[in-house]
């Protein structure tokens, strides 16, 4: 790496903040005399550098040339207070002390816990513009603790202006989830019925603030940044959020959060990556790593007899680790991958049709198919067309209970059979009638209700005016969820939900023990009780440690334990079989608990619809009287079967070697 001009980071203001009262100084105070020291203030035009600092990528590192020694301060002053953070360089030691990472993150971090944690700074709370299309009024209730909470509510973000000729907006996101609304009011749902049992957080009432990440990770930090400053609309700061729903996001906040003290605790994120805890300390979930899943997998073709399957996954953590994990499964099981191929959203046509053509000409009948259901539509719908058929899915959990894909009567000749695993589903008493009651005339603020109802019912409420909403006839007022069957309110099959609401109750526990008067929490051999006024995320009882112990049962008796950030391994086992409409449907037929695999063999409709379970070698049992030859540069699947040689029998199948 060339060496760095030591300098301030330069930080134009963003067009659409609130005028702030806050300045920044940066002093660089460097002790080798080919540095030069120097202090640069950093004030925007009228407008507050800390936040725009944050995402400009005009941040530049304050690192001396290659190989100098010496000692180097760097120092930011904010409001008159000096915060400081330092790397030593010695002669002899290595000339990247502090790596530009680390900088940028320090950089990152240090104001914004000036921020959170410190409200004397500023005298009136500024709100972040950016945030306000990320917010709904239906989904922000005031409290003594006030959770933060992520979903992706819309999707396809419109394109952002790369023109480079003005500094650019995070567009609003558009098309609304029905399916990511009642996971938000799942959320909700579990919050209002914390406040009213009185044994957990007894005389606390939890509130709760729930941001739309538009399921990318602009917005999702954006979103996280705003809840954990208090840069909202209520001003409010909150100690904890439920989130996020990928595992790509969840590393960046996770990362971004961490040296804040703020836990993260997802229901969606699922990368064994995760899992270290020495690079994400304060990363909580309720749904299993995929490690177990890749091993589910594994099992399941280990089982089946399956010894040559191809494998197509998204181009991130999620798709990646599971092949590589289901690779370490199989080692020495006789199973090999026939080939791997990867799907990336930005160039998804491409890599789609691809596959398809990897999937056609490979020997392979057994495929993994580790991708989001959106993507799999695309790729299913691509073989069809070529005429590709009788290939058995394995599906993992991110498309396994897809009611888009059951729904799609055009994917039935060939997604019948599919076998998949999918997040254990569980009942929330009283979540479907919470959902039932809603109405946009509760909320008559919320442009998120109007939005739903434009897309259940195809009117526009009252109040509706978007443009989108603009095109549709209005609402009559027989407009309701009670009688109405959808996505939204089918609350028969419970999985990421119920991973919500589990997340919830995690966090209420863990408060309910911050706050007890135990010997958890004592200090010097006396008990420590601690109020809402003590939940500092540094502090040494903080609410990590405290995640990171909690153990509670749920009102079904489900014992629920999250140790080192993870949650037990739970899945179910499902079959696609048909519906007398001519769509498909997922019957359960096995589940797995720990590494115990429960199944009924004979439940499983296969591909094609057939009993019989289909055939995935590279090349068949040799008969007796030959023996195995593996072909020479290909794996140990692929073989020949010679005769034996004169004077050796072999008097079984599959036999390696003869007498």
């Amino acid at each position: 790496m060339p060496p760095f001009t030591p300098s301030c980071p330069s930080s134009p203001a963003p067009p659409s903040l609130t005028p702030c009262t806050v300045s920044l100084t940066c002093t660089l105070i460097a002790t080798h005399p080919k540095i030069t020291s120097r202090t640069e203030r950093l004030m925007g035009r009228g407008g507050c550098p800390l936040p725009w600092s944050l995402f400009t990528a005009q941040s530049r590192v304050l690192l001396g040339p290659s190989g100098h020694s010496g000692h180097y301060k760097y120092s930011l002053q904010l409001h008159g207070k000096d915060l400081e953070a330092g790397a030593q360089r010695e002669a002899g030691q290595s000339s990247s002390a502090m790596s530009p990472l680390s900088f940028l993150q320090w950089l990152l971090v240090l104001p914004l816990q000036t921020w959170a944690m410190d409200g004397s700074l500023s005298t009136q709370c500024q709100q972040w513009l950016y945030s306000n299309s990320l917010e709904d009024p239906s989904l922000s209730q005031d409290g003594d603790v006030i959770l933060g909470g992520l979903f992706p509510l819309h999707c396809q973000p419109i394109s952002p202006d790369a023109t480079y000729t003005k500094p650019p907006k995070l567009p609003q996101c558009q098309r609304l989830l029905a399916r990511s609304v009642r996971w938000a009011q799942g959320m909700v749902f579990a919050v209002e019925e914390i406040n009213q049992n009185p044994y957990l957080l007894p005389g606390v009432k939890l509130g709760y603030r729930i941001m739309d990440s538009c399921g990318q990770h602009p917005w999702s930090l954006r979103g996280a940044l705003a809840l954990v400053s208090g840069r909202n609309h209520t001003c409010s700061k909150v100690p904890v959020i439920i989130g996020e729903a990928t595992s790509r996001q969840s590393i960046i906040l996770s990362r971004t959060l961490g040296p804040l003290g703020i836990p993260l605790v997802s229901y969606l994120a699922s990368c064994a990556c995760l899992s270290n805890r020495r690079e994400f300390p304060n990363f909580f979930r309720t749904i299993p790593s995929d490690f177990y899943q890749a091993r589910t997998m594994a099992q399941l073709a280990k089982r089946f007899g399956w010894t040559w399957v191809g494998a197509i996954a998204e181009d991130n953590e999620y798709g990646l680790s599971l092949i590589q994990t289901f690779s370490e499964e199989v080692v020495g099981a006789g199973v090999c991958l026939a080939f791997i191929t990867t799907l990336s959203r930005n160039r998804l046509e491409q890599d789609v049709a691809r596959a398809a053509a990897v999937v056609e000409q490979s020997s392979a009948r057994v495929i993994l198919l580790f991708a989001w259901y959106t993507d799999v539509e695309t790729l299913l719908l691509e073989l069809i067309r070529r005429n590709v058929t009788g290939r058995q899915f394995l599906a993992s959990e991110a498309w396994s209970t897809s009611d888009r894909l059951l729904r799609n009567t055009a994917l039935s000749s060939i997604a019948q059979g599919v076998l998949g695993v999918a997040i254990r589903s569980a009942p929330i008493p009283g979540l479907e009638e919470h959902l039932r009651s809603l109405h946009p005339s509760h909320e008559p603020g919320s442009t998120l209700m109007r939005e739903l109802w434009g897309l259940l019912f195809g009117c526009n409420p009252v109040g509706g005016n978007s443009s989108a909403l603009q095109l549709l006839p209005p609402c009559v007022g027989t407009q309701i969820l009670q009688s109405a069957q959808n996505i939204f309110t089918d609350t028969s099959q419970l999985r990421t939900t119920y991973n919500i609401y589990l997340a919830v109750y995690a966090v209420a526990h863990a408060l309910h023990s911050q706050l007890s008067c135990t010997g958890k929490n004592a200090t010097d051999r006396s008990p420590h009780c601690a109020t809402t006024e003590d939940l500092q995320p540094k502090q040494e009882h903080s609410l990590i440690r405290h995640l990171s112990q909690v153990q509670f049962t749920t009102q079904l008796g489900d014992e629920i334990h999250i140790e080192r950030g993870d949650i037990r391994a739970v899945y179910d086992i499902v079959s696609w079989q048909d519906s007398p409409d001519g769509s498909l449907k997922y019957v359960t037929i096995g589940k797995m608990k720990g590494s115990e695999l429960h199944m009924n063999d004979s439940a499983i409709v296969w591909v094609g619809g057939t009993n019989t379970v289909p055939l995935s070698v590279c090349s068949k049992e040799c008969p007796p009287g030959t023996r195995k030859a593996v072909r020479k540069g290909e794996p140990i699947c692929c073989f020949d079967c010679l005769p034996c040689a004169d004077g050796s029998v072999s008097n079984q199948t599959g036999n390696n070697e003869p007498l």
